[in-house]
């Protein structure tokens, strides 16, 4: 990309950050950022993943895509009750 273009897209984008606007996925970011923010994604679902309880488990046996979804909000609704004091 050339160097001008990728300097006003940088500015841009930092001006964006600096308002307080929000960024979308498909927003121009810097591709150091994009690689950040997919990290920092990946580890908080994983931290989700391995805070399940026994529940957890039956996850990757449930035979369609709904009924794993149906377990994950269960399994999370269980897991925000019990943070709760």
């Amino acid at each position: 990309m050339d160097t001008l273009i990728q300097d006003k897209l940088e500015k841009e984008f930092q001006e964006k950050i600096d308002k307080d606007i929000k960024i979308e996925p498909n927003d121009w970011m810097p591709e150091s950022y994009r690689k950040t923010l997919i990290r920092q994604i990946s580890q908080h679902a994983h931290s989700e993943i391995v805070g399940m309880l026994p529940e957890g488990n039956w996850i990757t046996r449930a035979p369609s895509l709904r009924r794993k979804a149906v377990l994950l909000a269960k399994v999370h609704c269980i897991s925000i009750r019990q943070q709760k004091p």
